[in-house]
Formats: structure tokens, C-alpha cells, sequence
């Protein structure tokens, strides 16, 4: 852990946070962003702002003020739960059914994720009960040295926890196309910048396409996945699978991966992150998801 004043170290203790109830953690978060909501203008202005990027456009847009509100609860929460002990992700039986499935046919397997709910948990296999583990695309921030303070010691509780094998994004192509060429798993987020134009959630967005465009060149099924909350447990959601072989190409792929995610996040708007935070930054606003390609790559 990267140096910190007395109180975030106090608050980002591991050693800590395992003698607090995480039920206890939870309801005190509510109550806190609840408040934050009430008396922070900033920050209501800020999730409001949030909000918009991703429901204009589509049929929540009307609710925009009410899933601010959420929005803010959850990241409060979110942020709270992360520094608790991280329990496994509980699966129902159609969710279990699809996985051991999809990773008993002996071909490789996207798995299509987006940045909802609890995405990070997502991100490590040992949260899953299963003992199969992931190859996971990360940008190139994410192998920097921790800065001191409270985002230098949330990247490194990340590392120690995340049980899966990096692969780095820059130049990754070929990489996951020999690993799923060879039957291993890759995760890969949908919803990060790209070439692609895309309609996803009501507006124009360029998304990256490498998930439709390795599934084509590999034969490697895609599970859509997403880790949502339930309380203050977690709970993965497997979809069906999609077979590549099944589409006419990566256009039709694609575009089917995106009504899919736009699904799920629609159902759960407010926790989505907001997508200024991971790579759009300015680009992402309530008329589109347009990131201009002389902006270079996302860390």
C-alpha cells in the first residue's frame, strides 16, 4: 500500500475493515451518500451530469434526477464495499448452467462485460466458483507504481486482489487470439473507446469491436456477463451465449452485444460508471460517445 495521511489509511485498512459487519458498511454508505445527495451541491451536479451521458436518449431519460440521486448512493456504497473482504459472487442455476457449458465445450470464451455494477469483482475468476481462470485486458495505467493517497492505495488493493493473468491492451490482438485459439477465457470490456460506430444507449458511439472481431477469427463463443449488487452481496449474470458462427459478420456481432449491454444497463442505470472516468473523459456527453481518434488510445 502507497503512503497515505492517518485518516485514509484508517479507512483503506484491510486489517481494519475485516472487523466491521459489512452489513453495518452498507447501511452507513446509503446513509452517506443520501446525504451527500442533500447537502453537496457539487456532487449532485456531478452525478446528474453522469446520468445524462447515459440514459439521454433512451426510455429512462425522464428519470434523470431520480437515478442521479441513485447514481451518487451507489458510488458510495460501491467505494465502501470495495475496502470490505471480497466474498464470492453468487451465481443462480441458469447463470451456473451457461458458464460450465460455455467453458465445458472446449473452444475459447469471451467474456463481454461493461463498466455496471460490480464490474471489478467481475474482473477476477476466483469470484466466480469456478476454477477455470481468465486472461483480463488492462490499459497501461493500470501497471504504473500507486501514487500516494486514496487512488494509489485503491489501484493496489485491486492488483492483490485480482487473481487473473493481465495481458496489456496496447498491441493485445494477437496475444488473446493465440490464447483463445488454445481454449483459455478472455474478458474484455464493450463498453471502452473504439473505431466502431455503434447506437448504444439511445446515441452514436464509437466503440472498440475487438470482442465480435476475435470471436469471428477464433470461433470463440461470447458470454455477455455483469456483476450487480444485490444488498451488499454480489451476483454474476451469465446471458446466453452467442456463437460466432451464428452472425453474418462482425457488424452483425457487434451490434448484437451492444442491445444486450444496453439491456442490462438499463436496468441498473445508476450503477454504471461514469464513462468521462474510464476513457471517454469529455468525449462522452448526452448527444454521443464520440472519441476522436487523433485523441490517441485510453490508459
Amino acid at each position: 500500500m502507497p503512503p497515505a495521511n492517518l485518516r485514509t489509511r484508517v479507512k483503506t485498512s484491510p486489517w481494519l475493515r475485516r472487523l466491521l459487519p459489512t452489513r453495518l458498511v452498507f447501511k452507513m454508505a446509503v446513509r452517506r451518500g443520501r446525504a451527500r445527495w442533500e447537502q453537496s451541491p457539487e456532487d449532485r451536479e456531478n452525478a446528474v451530469a453522469a446520468m445524462e451521458t447515459i440514459v439521454a436518449g433512451t426510455p429512462r431519460a425522464h428519470e434523470l434526477i431520480e437515478l442521479a440521486r441513485a447514481h451518487l448512493i451507489e458510488g458510495v456504497v460501491d467505494q465502501a464495499l470495495f475496502w470490505q473482504p471480497w466474498r464470492k459472487l453468487s451465481l443462480d442455476a441458469q447463470s451456473m448452467a451457461r458458464l460450465h457449458d460455455a467453458l465445458g465445450q472446449g473452444r475459447g470464451v469471451l467474456l463481454s462485460l461493461t463498466h455496471t455494477g460490480q464490474y471489478h469483482r467481475a474482473t477476477t475468476s476466483g469470484f466466480w466458483s469456478v476454477e477455470r481462470v481468465a486472461y483480463v485486458i488492462v490499459g497501461r495505467s493500470f501497471f504504473e507504481k500507486p501514487t500516494a493517497g486514496y487512488a494509489g492505495r485503491y489501484l493496489a488493493r485491486w492488483r492483490k486482489l485480482l487473481q487473473s493473468p493481465l495481458v496489456p491492451s496496447d498491441g493485445s490482438f494477437p496475444v488473446l487470439q493465440a490464447l483463445l485459439e488454445r481454449g483459455e477465457i478472455v474478458l474484455l470490456h464493450f463498453d471502452r473507446p473504439g473505431p466502431h460506430e455503434t447506437r448504444f444507449l439511445g446515441k452514436t458511439a464509437t466503440l472498440a469491436d475487438g470482442t465480435a472481431r476475435l470471436a469471428l477469427q477464433t470461433n470463440a463463443l461470447v458470454l455477455p456477463i455483469r456483476a450487480r449488487r444485490l444488498g451488499y452481496r454480489g451476483r454474476l449474470d451469465v446471458g446466453a451465449p452467442l456463437d460466432p458462427q451464428d452472425f453474418a459478420g462482425v457488424d452483425e456481432l457487434h451490434n448484437r452485444l451492444a442491445s444486450l449491454h444496453e439491456a442490462w444497463i438499463l436496468e441498473y442505470p445508476q450503477s454504471m460508471r461514469d464513462p468521462r472516468s474510464f476513457g471517454w473523459g469529455e468525449w462522452a456527453t448526452a448527444e454521443s460517445w464520440i472519441r476522436p481518434k487523433s485523441a490517441g488510445r485510453p490508459a
